[in-house]
C-alpha cells in the first residue's frame, strides 16, 4: 500500500497533521491511542495490515493529536475539549460530515465527548480498551509505575509491556514498537498525555452519547475490566466485544479480527435519527444590584447601560465560539461546545462588567439541552439556571461536570460545597473559579 501524502488542518492557532486513504461511502476517523505519528506509523506491518483492510471498505482519516507526531507542539496543558477540536478540524479540512469514529485508551475517551459535545458528527464510535476515567483511579499500581517509566530515558521499552505485552517477548517487534513511540512524543510530551489520561473523567459525558456504539476489550488485558464494562453501560444501547489478546495498542491487537469488527460495524451502520437533543456547556449571567443601579442612573441611562452591557456580552460570547441564545433582562443565556469556552466567556463578559461599574455573577453546567427554534430548554439549563443563583458578585460557579472536564487546563477551582437546588432531588457539588 502506497503510503499517503500528510496534510494540515488548523485547529486554532495549531497544525494538526493527518492522513486520508482508502474508498468507499462511509468515512472512518482513527485516533490509534494517546499519541502517534501518521508518517512512521507505517513503519509496522501490523498497522499497514490494519490501513488496506480498512481502506478497502471506507475512507480513512488518520491524525496525530497535538504535542504529538509531526502535529504542531503545545507548551500548555492538554484538555480532551482540545483534542476534540483537533478531531473537528482535521473532520473538517478533510470534508467529513459524519464518520465512524475509531480510539483506543484514552482516545476513545475523546472520540466519545467528540460524539456527545457534536451528535450531528459521529455515525458510530467504537472504543477499544477504554475506561471511564483515568487509570489513577482505575488502577493507582499501574498508574504509578506508568508515571516512574516515564521519567526514564529508557520509557519507550519499559512501556511496551503494558501496551503490547505480547510484543515483549519478540525482540523484533519490541525494537519495532519502542523505535515508533520515540517518534511519537518526547518524554515532557508523554508526561503530559499521561496526565491528562490520568486524570479525565467523562462519567457525565457518556449517557449523552447517541451515536451507535461498539465497545472491544481485549480479554487478558492488564487493566481491570470492569473500566470497559462500566464505559459500555453508560451508553445506551451501546454493544460489547471480547476479543483474544492483551494488547491496549491499537496495532497490537489481533489484526483480522479487529478490522472484521471494525467493518462489520461501519457497513451495517444506518443514518440516525435527527435529533434536537445535544450536549452543550449553558452560561448564565445577572448583574448584581441591577435593581438599585438602575434607580440612581434613571432610566434613560440605565437603558444605554444595559445596552452596552448586552453588546459586550454577545460580543464575548461570539469571540469564544459561543452562540448567544437570548437576553434576560440583565443577564444573558449561551451556550458552547466546550466547558473551558464558556469559562473564559464569563470571564471575559466580568471584566467588561466592571469597567462600566457593574458587578457580574454566572453559573455554567454542561448537560444535555433540547434545541428549540429560538431558545433552549432541558435539565441542564434548569441547572445552570439555579448555579447562577448562589454565585456572589463576581463569581463563577460551575458543576462538578465543568469542573472534571476542564482537568488539565490552566482553569483552577475553589471547592464551593454541596448544595440544594430547586427543583432537584439531591445536593449538587459546586466549585468556584479561582
Amino acid at each position: 500500500m502506497e503510503i499517503p501524502q500528510t496534510h494540515y488542518a488548523e485547529s486554532g492557532d495549531l497544525l494538526i497533521a493527518y492522513q486520508v486513504f482508502g474508498s468507499g461511502p462511509d468515512d472512518v476517523l482513527l485516533n490509534g491511542g494517546p499519541a502517534s505519528n501518521v508518517e512512521t506509523v507505517w513503519s509496522l506491518p501490523e498497522a499497514v495490515q490494519l490501513f488496506e483492510r480498512l481502506g478497502r471498505f471506507a475512507r480513512v482519516i488518520i491524525f496525530d493529536r497535538r504535542d504529538t507526531g509531526i502535529s504542531d507542539p503545545f507548551r500548555d496543558d492538554l484538555t480532551l475539549e482540545a483534542h476534540v477540536a483537533d478531531a473537528l478540524a482535521v473532520m473538517d479540512a478533510v470534508g467529513t460530515d459524519r464518520p465512524v469514529l475509531v480510539g483506543s485508551t484514552e482516545g476513545a475517551r475523546s472520540m466519545a465527548a467528540l460524539a456527545a459535545m457534536h451528535p450531528g458528527r459521529a455515525a458510530g464510535l467504537i472504543a477499544l480498551a477504554p475506561t471511564v476515567r483515568g487509570s489513577a483511579s482505575e488502577s493507582p499500581d499501574i498508574a504509578e509505575r506508568l508515571v516512574d517509566d516515564i521519567a526514564r530515558q529508557d520509557w519507550p521499552d519499559r512501556i511496551v509491556g503494558f501496551y503490547a505485552p505480547e510484543w515483549s517477548e519478540d525482540p523484533v517487534r519490541r525494537d519495532r514498537i519502542s523505535r515508533y513511540i520515540r517518534t511519537i512524543a518526547t518524554p515532557r510530551q508523554a508526561r503530559r498525555l499521561l496526565a491528562l489520561s490520568l486524570s479525565s473523567d467523562i462519567s457525565e459525558v457518556l449517557p449523552l452519547v447517541q451515536a451507535r456504539t461498539l465497545v472491544v476489550w481485549p480479554r487478558d488485558c492488564l487493566l481491570p475490566e470492569e473500566g470497559a464494562r462500566e464505559f459500555a453501560e453508560m451508553i445506551p444501547g451501546a454493544a460489547y466485544r471480547k476479543v483474544p489478546g492483551a494488547a491496549v495498542f491499537t496495532y497490537a491487537f489481533e489484526i483480522e479480527i479487529l478490522a472484521d469488527l471494525i467493518e462489520e460495524f461501519v457497513t451495517g451502520t444506518a443514518p440516525s435519527p435527527p435529533t434536537n437533543r445535544v450536549l452543550a456547556t449553558v452560561l448564565f449571567t445577572d448583574l448584581v444590584g441591577s435593581t438599585e443601579r438602575a434607580a440612581e442612573l434613571g432610566d434613560a441611562s440605565w437603558s444605554g447601560l444595559l445596552e452596552r452591557h448586552h453588546a459586550a456580552s454577545r460580543e464575548a460570547v461570539e469571540s469564544h465560539g459561543g452562540q448567544m441564545v437570548k437576553t434576560l433582562g440583565d443577564g444573558v443565556l449561551a451556550t458552547f461546545t466546550g466547558p473551558a469556552q464558556a469559562v473564559r466567556c464569563a470571564q471575559q463578559i466580568i471584566a467588561a462588567a466592571r469597567s462600566e461599574d457593574l458587578e457580574l455573577r454566572s453559573g455554567v453546567h454542561t448537560g444535555e439541552v433540547e434545541v428549540g427554534p429560538d431558545d433552549i430548554s432541558g435539565l441542564a439549563v434548569h441547572l445552570a439556571a439555579r448555579i447562577m443563583g448562589l454565585a456572589g458578585a463576581g463569581e463563577i460557579l460551575v458543576s462538578r461536570t465543568v469542573r472534571d472536564l476542564v482537568v488539565g487546563s490552566e482553569l483552577r477551582f475553589a471547592d464551593y460545597g454541596k448544595h440544594d437546588l430547586e427543583g432537584i432531588e439531591e445536593p449538587w457539588h459546586l466549585y468556584a473559579l479561582e
